[in-house]
């Protein structure tokens, strides 16, 4: 009896052991494949998290550093529009200013005639004339700079004055140079300085003639609303 059971077993094991065996080995394969799956999928979700928060701090950085390039780039503008105002109220004369502006001789020479305004003085042909500036004894072609930095605001003839160039001041006055030669050598709009030749003497008025008064530029000083002033309170000319 104990023999027949044992040979039971062992048939059992010898006929039915090989596939208990696979199943064992079938579920052994299954659990390890289902572990790695997870840890797969698991370094997947971290792997794409990561991906995700180094995005996001990309982007962060990218829109800081537009909206730093784009604060620099309204600043530089704002500065370069407070400096073309800043230039532009130097040179307004609309309403005049207290800015000090010191002018300088624009020729040398001598006062060859003095200012009479408003007191008119009697010509050579029985006619009466203002005298708005005053005359500077100079040679024909001698170079007239302008009087202070400022801004040239008419380039014109008339023939009492002949060819001129008035200029607009920082402190609200004008100075005008008349009897020029055709040799004028700035335009409406041009920024000038005390360096800056603006034309020559010449001979272009035909009633303040250099025949009559001899070679000569004239010199006029106005305010903002177009009063004629003493040019000699602004210049040191001496007097002939």
């Amino acid at each position: 009896m104990n023999l027949n059971k044992k040979d039971k077993v062992k048939d059992f094991f010898r006929k039915d052991g090989f596939y208990l065996a696979l199943f064992l080995c079938l579920c052994v394969i299954a659990t390890v494949a289902i572990v790695t799956t997870k840890k797969n999928n698991s370094l997947e979700e971290n792997n794409t998290a990561q991906n995700e928060f180094t995005l996001n701090i990309d982007e962060q950085e990218t829109s800081e550093a537009k909206k730093q390039n784009a604060e620099r780039v309204e600043e530089d503008i704002t500065n370069e529009l407070v400096e073309a105002e800043e230039e532009e109220s130097d040179l307004n004369v609309s309403s005049g200013t207290n800015t000090e502006v010191i002018f300088s001789n624009p020729i040398n020479g001598v006062i060859s005639r003095g200012y009479t305004y408003p007191k008119p003085q009697l010509m050579s042909d029985g006619t009466s004339r203002n005298i708005r500036g005053i005359d500077i004894s100079a040679a024909i072609g001698s170079e007239i700079n302008a009087a202070a930095v400022g801004e040239v605001k008419e380039v014109s003839s008339k023939v009492e004055e002949g060819n001129y160039v008035v200029i607009a001041h920082a402190n609200g006055l004008y100075t005008k140079y008349t009897n020029l030669s055709n040799d004028i050598r700035v335009n409406v709009g041009d920024r000038v300085t005390e360096e800056t030749v603006i034309g020559t003497v010449g001979n272009s008025s035909m009633i303040f003639t250099n025949d009559q008064f001899g070679e000569h530029v004239s010199i006029e000083v106005q305010d903002a609303s177009g009063k004629d002033l003493d040019p000699t309170a602004y210049f040191t000319f001496k007097e002939d």
